[in-house]
């Protein structure tokens, strides 16, 4: 089963993390900076890790601890976790630019130009407030492996900062669930996406 999802920025400054690379290697050492009312770097702390990604639909750096997906049974307990883990922070949609800072024309909107080349020995991923990073159900990843779960009502979770390796002024809001119903059988399964505020899935 596909998915598309999108994470995004609802705090009061831009979220941004550097990537070092470990000489040698394909990961990076990842840093998240922060700034005051003025825009003024004022710290930094680690942040967890960045690594390559070299399938096709992808081929750039991904910050490793940035959300995480999980399949939800009816009772909210974990059926299927994803095994995507690692994303390339790009500025890929507008979701709120009434927030206060929200910077409406942002510079990264595309992953191809946002998160470096294999070559790469520092990478800059930035998700400006008001924006969301989505990845569609087309890319590499965004699925759960349902062949063999029982019919009935699931949740797909997007879960942000799943480690807490991210500062944040609220974690609250980090996790997102959107209800679907599996039916049919193993080899033809059958799924519905009941409507969300009259918007059909």
């Amino acid at each position: 089963m596909n998915f598309g999802a999108t994470v995004w920025n609802a705090g009061t400054s831009p979220l941004l993390v550097d990537g070092f690379r470990r000489t040698g290697t394909d990961l990076m050492d990842a840093y998240q900076y922060f700034f005051n009312a003025n825009g003024k770097e004022i710290g930094s702390v680690e942040a967890g890790t960045m690594e390559w990604d070299a399938r096709e639909g992808h081929r750039h750096w991904h910050f490793t601890d940035f959300a995480q997906y999980n399949l939800l049974n009816a009772d909210k307990s974990q059926a299927v976790r994803s095994g995507k883990e690692a994303f390339c922070l790009a500025n890929t949609d507008a979701v709120d630019y009434t927030l206060p800072r929200a910077k409406w024309r942002p510079d990264n909107t595309d992953l191809s130009s946002s998160c470096g080349a294999n070559t790469a020995v520092a990478v800059r991923e930035v998700l400006d407030v008001g924006s969301g990073d989505t990845y569609s159900q087309f890319r590499p990843g965004q699925s759960f492996e349902v062949t063999d779960l029982p019919n009935g009502t699931y949740h797909i979770e997007t879960l942000a900062n799943p480690e807490n390796k991210l500062a944040e002024l609220n974690t609250r809001n980090n996790s997102s669930l959107r209800k679907i119903v599996l039916g049919g059988t193993p080899e033809k399964r059958t799924l519905r996406v009941p409507a969300v505020h009259g918007i059909e899935g």
